[in-house]
């Protein structure tokens, strides 16, 4: 399984795997239980391959943490749970990030950042969060070279006037917007 196939749902303990799509959202598998499940559009889903966590320099990508707590958990180190305290989860993150944006990154993001490693390890293929790197900055390349041949010079629009409509009896009708009432 890739980060890419994996989602959040906002009000939805755990993550979940895409399985479809049908017209109305998504059709998701939950990686805890695997009963699947559909989205509808007013759930907020997030993409773990588009999560990522603030420094002071700017942005890292959730797979780069992810992949930095495999290394420190291969080495040895203790990953927090969902029973750890604030404390010990920053201590943690400071080995992870050491230049976490203290002010934006709260413990709760930690917790949870620990908390979706421990679900994902099993079943995560850890190895080819390096090609999504790699893609992604080929992608970024592509992009900028694209916006540099793309330039087009700006067009103003002209200010539409209203027209009269025609009514099925084929009667002209001046369109007018309903007038506030006074009180």
């Amino acid at each position: 399984m890739e980060l890419k196939d994996v989602v959040s749902v906002t009000g939805m303990p755990g993550l979940h795997k895409v399985v479809g799509q049908n017209k109305s959202g998504l059709i998701l598998e939950s990686l805890t239980d695997n009963k699947k499940f559909g989205t509808n559009a007013r759930q907020r889903v997030s993409v773990l391959a588009d999560i990522s966590i603030f420094t002071e320099e700017g942005e890292v990508r959730l797979a780069e943490a992810l992949k930095t707590i495999k290394k420190l958990e291969d080495e040895g180190a203790i990953i927090p749970t969902s029973k750890s305290d604030a404390d010990e989860v920053r201590a943690s993150m400071t080995k992870v990030l050491p230049n976490y944006d203290r002010e934006k990154v709260y413990p709760s993001d930690m917790k949870k950042l620990f908390v979706w490693y421990n679900m994902l390890k099993g079943s995560l293929d850890f190895d080819s969060l390096d090609n999504v790197e790699e893609t992604e900055e080929a992608g970024s390349e592509n992009k900028e070279i694209k916006a540099k041949s793309t330039d087009k010079p700006k067009i103003i629009a002209t200010p539409k006037t209203k027209t009269p409509t025609k009514t099925s009896s084929g009667v002209k009708v001046k369109a007018t917007t309903p007038r506030k009432m006074g009180s």
